[in-house]
């Protein structure tokens, strides 16, 4: 019983304070600590301050992460802020896959390669890697998509490219498992296809662009359904020359 009061307190209160002041209420206990980590609290707090808060932009260069303000769709130079990567490597072998909620998904693309979910605000990070590092994940080869379901779990879709075989994966963030998919199949779906690294959400849908350079007409466009975890890909459409009158 004590429990449910916290965490409708946590939910219903706590959520509504700034980001600064839930970091602060983070220290005091462990049961706060646990509850205001939890992957719900996570989305409850980002959808009610995102309201009130300004818009983050987040710049990734050779010397600096740089944190600044987006106000009225202008970047507030004045208000930049350098944070930190809370694992050790150089910042040329990093590059920011996809966001949602405020998480980055991060690609460290130097032996070993890994995959890193970050929280930039509290400075917490998941290593998703639960293979051999160097076998995980190719940022030349694999792509992936990040997305929330309906149950308000945050989920990461990999597809892995290995010779002729495409292998997808799903991470969950609330049970901080992967599990593996079936593909498509198809003469055409090998070691021809190649997409471009993050997928892009529309209407619950992720979709990989996939274009084929030598040969156009081969070219397709692989969608995944969030909700039914499956797969299916169209032609995209080739370009025509036109010739004005």
């Amino acid at each position: 019983m004590q429990r449910l009061e916290f965490e409708m307190f946590a939910n219903e209160i706590l959520s509504r304070l700034p980001t600064k002041c839930v970091g602060r209420l983070r220290c005091v206990s462990k049961q706060r600590r646990y509850k205001l980590s939890s992957h719900l609290f996570a989305i409850i707090h980002y959808r009610r301050t995102a309201k009130y808060e300004d818009p983050k932009v987040i710049t990734l260069t050779k010397s600096s992460i740089d944190l600044l303000n987006l106000i009225s769709g202008k970047v507030d130079i004045s208000s930049r802020k350098i944070i930190s990567f809370p694992v050790d490597t150089c910042l040329s072998n990093l590059t920011i896959l996809a966001s949602e909620y405020g998480l980055l998904l991060i690609s460290i693309h130097w032996l070993p390669n890994e995959l890193i979910l970050w929280n930039p605000t509290t400075n917490q990070f998941k290593n998703l890697c639960d293979k051999k590092p160097k076998h995980f994940f190719d940022f030349n080869t694999d792509a992936v998509g990040i997305y929330i379901d309906s149950s308000n779990d945050l989920k990461i879709l990999l597809l892995q490219r290995r010779m002729d075989h495409n292998v997808p994966r799903v991470y969950s963030r609330k049970t901080c498992e992967w599990k593996t998919l079936t593909f498509m199949k198809g003469p055409d779906l090998g070691s021809s296809l190649y997409w471009l690294s993050s997928g892009t959400l529309c209407n619950k849908v992720l979709y990989f662009p996939s274009p084929h350079y030598w040969t156009p007409a081969k070219s397709y466009t692989i969608a995944f359904d969030v909700e039914s975890e499956t797969f299916s890909k169209f032609s995209i459409p080739q370009s025509t020359d036109v010739i004005d009158p």
